[in-house]
């Protein structure tokens, strides 16, 4: 992805690049779509099985986030949100997870008169273990990952879907979650790997 995306970078330059990539996108985001309900289905299903005797409640969160790795030499700090549901399924507090995101980067390098954003949504499965306030969480799924722009030889875009994994260590406060987040898409090489650390304050809505 971030070799794609130096080529990609490279391309705006060119005012002979023109590829037109709507009926990639377009079969992209079915495929997203697809994937993103087959998953939730199957995490679901256990989770409303077993979460009849624990605490369930959605958090909605807002993130700022740093790429780390080779990503951070193509991409600048960049901001996200999230929705999660949680399903308490014993006793204890611990619970398991369903996350959608959606994080959005600027692109570093733009020649003048382009424009560009990288993103990643995650959509992810988890567990999560709150330890007298001090909330831990575990979790892995499919990543999403996209870069596009247009300049002044037309439009370019790249795209990676690849397994993910995340993990969070947050305060919680009353209804309030203030915490660290690590979030990585693997990737067969070095230089496919996504990486960021995320500041995110979330709020829970009980249900």
């Amino acid at each position: 992805m971030v070799l794609t995306a130096v080529r990609w970078n490279t391309c705006l330059k060119d005012v002979r690049c023109t590829e037109n990539n709507s009926l990639k996108m377009s079969l992209y985001y079915k495929i997203m779509k697809l994937s993103f309900l087959t998953l939730a289905i199957l995490i679901a299903v256990p989770m409303f099985t077993f979460a009849q005797r624990g605490t369930q409640f959605i958090q909605i969160s807002g993130q700022a986030s740093v790429p780390l790795g080779n990503l951070a030499d193509i991409i600048k700090p960049g901001f996200g949100g999230a929705a999660k549901g949680v399903y308490g399924f014993s006793d204890k507090p611990q619970s398991f997870t369903l996350e959608a995101g959606y994080n959005q980067f600027g692109v570093k390098n733009i020649p003048s008169g382009a424009s560009a954003h990288y993103s990643s949504v995650p959509v992810y499965g988890g567990y999560r273990a709150n330890l007298s306030g001090v909330v831990l969480e575990g979790q892995a799924g499919v990543a999403f990952n996209h870069i596009a722009g247009s300049g002044p030889g037309g439009n370019a875009s790249a795209d990676q879907t690849a397994f993910g994994w995340a993990f969070s260590a947050a305060y919680l406060y009353r209804s309030f979650e203030l915490g660290l987040r690590y979030q990585r898409s693997e990737g067969a090489k070095d230089a496919t790997v996504i990486s960021f650390l995320g500041v995110r304050l979330g709020y829970n809505f009980s249900l």
